[in-house]
């Protein structure tokens, strides 16, 4: 039974904070003996689209141990189980790992969870949300790993999904955005398969104090550190965003990163854009391990004020990006006449607009995967009975 599955409570021993990436190229997937009095959590999943609900999954699970082994599921895996990926298993491999509270990856995790991986990687405890999954029989995934005494449950985050992601690119709506008129944009109306269109559930989290909180490295830079500055929309935060900022790091001490408000996208790039607002936004990239600081709503042009303000000692952006202005404006003509601005190559060519492409492209698949997966997550939601846990 769901209700007898024992919860993460308030008298499990608490390891907040970042973790180290063990994760080397020399030791994808082999077993790295566990040091004396070390906790080592495991949670798996597809993690399709890395997403701030997925990260705050990983950062209480990571709370319940010294060490946080995130298992994924191959892009075969999935099919099989879920219907089509949208990033493949390559790019979610990549994703995980720049995220700040994971300390290993490994490939090609089966969906359903076996004990012989938990014995494999000596695993302590199996964390998952409380929204479990169940195989293609209908069956609890992780129902070995309950009958050992190994499964806790935390609480899942709740206006997020990637179902939710892929419904407002496929509706091409606007209503998820932080609107700072009372008056609905023109044109916000969906336009879309209306039977979808009524089963989607449009979101507009609202970020509490507390969830800044617990996503913050909560330190500022110490004397002498160079401060590097990064701006963007960091629309549905992806592997190509973290690869960029890992290159920002190798440049200074302390990443600092601008995100721009939901006003200022839509004006640069039009249609939907963006596709999660601002709140959203700013989660996603201070989930990041090259991000020590995020100050939200920067302006879109790189002042001096601002340049001053925050002490930057150099200004960087990719080669690549989303937005498509027209205007000629050129937004780092002051850190370029200062002498602080570099344009980095970017090595991943993965942006916001080509994950949109990837959906539309195949968009009679995903509108099935989407007719399916909305009322199995809204049964699970409805039966679900740890839907009054606490988060950690």
């Amino acid at each position: 039974m769901l209700s007898s599955i024992p919860r993460a409570s308030d008298s499990d021993e608490r390891f907040p904070g970042p973790k180290e990436l063990l994760d080397t190229p020399d030791n994808i997937n082999k077993p790295i003996p566990k040091p004396e009095g070390v906790l080592r959590i495991w949670v798996d999943g597809c993690f399709d689209m890395l997403h701030f609900g997925h990260a705050n999954a990983l950062r209480q699970a990571a709370c319940l141990g010294h060490e946080l082994y995130v298992g994924i599921h191959t892009d075969e895996e999935v099919q099989k189980f879920k219907g089509p990926p949208i990033m493949s298993h390559e790019e979610r491999y990549a994703a995980a790992r720049a995220c700040k509270w994971v300390s290993r990856v490994i490939e090609d995790a089966p969906y359903v969870t076996e004990v012989s991986d938990i014995e494999k990687y000596e695993i302590d405890f199996v964390v998952h949300g409380d929204d479990l999954s169940t195989d293609l029989n209908g069956n609890n995934s992780y129902q070995a790993i309950i009958d050992i005494g190994k499964f806790k449950i935390v609480k899942r985050t709740e206006g997020i999904s990637t179902t939710d992601i892929v419904g407002r690119m496929l509706l091409v709506t606007k209503t998820h955005h932080q609107q700072e008129q009372e008056a609905p944009a023109a044109g916000d109306s969906p336009k879309a398969n209306a039977a979808l269109q009524a089963d989607t559930t449009y979101s507009s989290y609202l970020t509490s104090s507390r969830k800044i909180v617990q996503f913050s490295n909560q330190k500022a830079p110490k004397p002498g550190d160079k401060v590097v500055y990064v701006d963007g929309g960091f629309d549905c935060f992806h592997c190509g965003h973290s690869a960029l900022l890992k290159k920002a790091r190798e440049l200074g001490d302390y990443v600092i990163v601008g995100v721009h408000t939901d006003s200022v996208l839509n004006k640069k790039h039009g249609a939907n854009y963006p596709i999660m607002n601002v709140n959203e936004r700013v989660l996603g990239v201070l989930s990041c391990r090259h991000v020590d600081e995020v100050i939200m709503g920067v302006p879109y042009n790189v002042t001096q004020e601002l340049i001053t303000q925050l002490k930057v000692d150099i200004v960087v952006h990719g080669s690549i990006g989303d937005v498509n202005d027209s205007s000629c404006e050129d937004p780092y003509s002051v850190p370029r006449e200062l002498g602080i601005h570099k344009e980095l190559v970017s090595e991943n060519p993965l942006t916001t607009t080509s994950l949109i492409d990837r959906v539309i492209k195949h968009r009679l698949a995903f509108e099935e995967r989407q007719r399916k997966k909305i009322p199995k997550d809204q049964k699970t939601l409805n039966q679900n009975p740890n839907k009054d846990i606490q988060e950690i």
